[in-house]
């Protein structure tokens, strides 16, 4: 990708919505790319337990029953999803899982024990656009719509509920919802949803990093996977070429720690990530994320375009080859050659920007626009955003506008002062 266009990624910091001033805050003057693959640096991150100090469990329930799906594809017929308790009554907070990711991401884990730690329980949630979910609980199959996949969300969180119920005794006195990404987004869609079924009551709903209009979040995205890195021309050796710097790097120190080394150290070394080494990275990960869609998609709708319709998949059955023909269909493909044909059988004489509308938070405006229970938190680099898009958020929420200089997508999540905010509005403080 040329310079300007990565230039133009950065660009969301024109035009600068109210936000907290940049010298007043303490996380890092790093580049967005940087702040979402490194995170917050680990003196400047809220502490929470340690995994193994928390009372949690991992679950699976049934949500479809008439689900069926290929013999090696069982497991999945049944929806995974995380849980974190107390022994006492306390309000529980669902967590919502961004673009392709599961219950179990590292984000979520951190998300997950600053909430338990704070008194809550903990309900998380794979994104629709996993495949897990997917597999056990996409009605259609097909997910992106948001009012669509706020049922499906709104179905699999109540069963979950009762799972959790039943296996942990757990008692809510009060029900919050926080989403990150597209979790965000959705997370959005079910509260309006929930409005007029009136089951959960959501006491407070935080928007983490929401997309604006999805799609056009989705082509910003599709495009860091296109960055231009001289000597690299193909996703395959971009990680040959991204493996090669590390094994120099790691060889030089001598040791192989990347926990605590990786984004602190090799970004001070002679290995050091280039911003379009680091663009094509994200890329990268949501291009298989991605890949992941569309197989899962094709196959519960046995279309045949990624996966096998003339044979049936068994444990035995490589799917290598189907999954490579996935790597090729990033996110927009998907929406254009799955999403947008099932969409138009329903809506004739509509357009691709209808669609794109409806599961835009503009289509929702009256639900979000004044509504004391509902935050959103982003910042001024989120690369998903537009400057459009920022001050959309800016205007719509007004003082429920967390706003951050800096941070990429997420990036800050963990830092004191970003968690202390997220904790006061959750709690039940005023903006």
């Amino acid at each position: 990708m040329p310079r300007i266009i990565l230039s133009l990624l950065f660009s969301a910091v024109a035009l600068m919505a109210p936000a907290i001033n940049a010298d007043d805050f303490s996380y890092p003057d790093i580049n967005a790319f940087l702040s979402t693959i490194g995170g917050t640096p680990e003196e400047l991150r809220a502490p929470v337990p340690a995994e193994p100090n928390i009372q949690q469990e991992d679950m699976r329930v049934r949500v479809l029953p008439d689900r069926a799906l290929p013999p090696a594809f069982e497991f999945y017929s049944k929806m995974g999803f995380g849980v974190a308790w107390h022994d006492k009554p306390a309000p529980l907070v669902f967590l919502l899982a961004g673009s392709g990711s599961g219950y179990d991401s590292a984000r979520l884990d951190y998300l997950k024990a600053l909430y338990w730690q704070a008194g809550m329980h903990v309900i998380v949630m794979s994104s629709p656009t996993n495949f897990d979910f997917i597999a056990a609980a996409s009605t259609s199959g097909l997910p992106g719509l948001g009012q669509r996949d706020a049922r499906d969300l709104h179905t699999a969180m109540s069963v979950a509920l009762e799972h959790a119920r039943n296996e942990t005794g757990l008692e809510a006195t009060e029900f919050r919802l926080v989403g990150f990404s597209l979790g965000a987004m959705n997370a959005a869609f079910v509260s309006e949803l929930d409005e007029h079924l009136g089951q959960f009551n959501f006491t407070r709903v935080l928007m983490l990093n929401p997309p604006v209009n999805l799609y056009e979040s989705i082509k910003r995205l599709d495009k860091l996977s296109h960055t231009l890195v001289p000597g690299v021309d193909s996703t395959e050796s971009f990680y040959e070429h991204i493996f090669d710097k590390l094994s120099r790097y790691f060889a030089t120190r001598g040791d192989t720690d990347i926990e605590s080394t990786l984004f602190e150290g090799i970004q001070t070394s002679e290995e050091a990530l280039s911003d379009a080494e680091m663009a094509m990275l994200v890329g990268a990960v949501f291009r298989f994320a991605a890949a992941d869609l569309n197989f899962m998609a094709d196959l519960i709708n046995n279309k045949g375009r990624y996966a096998p319709t003339d044979q049936t998949i068994t444990v035995g059955t490589s799917l290598t080859p189907y999954l490579r023909r996935a790597l090729f269909c990033d996110f927009g493909c998907y929406v254009r050659n799955q999403l947008w044909p099932d969409w138009q059988s329903r809506h004739a004489g509509k357009t691709i920007e209808d669609m794109a509308y409806v599961t835009s938070l503009q289509s929702i405006e009256e639900h979000i626009t004044n509504n004391p229970r509902m935050a959103v938190l982003t910042n001024a680099d989120d690369f998903i955003l537009t400057r459009e898009d920022y001050q959309y958020l800016a205007d719509t929420f007004g003082d429920r506008a967390f706003l951050y200089p800096r941070g990429g997508h997420g990036g800050n999540l963990q830092h004191q002062e970003v968690t202390a905010r997220m904790l006061s509005f959750l709690e039940g403080a005023k903006p």
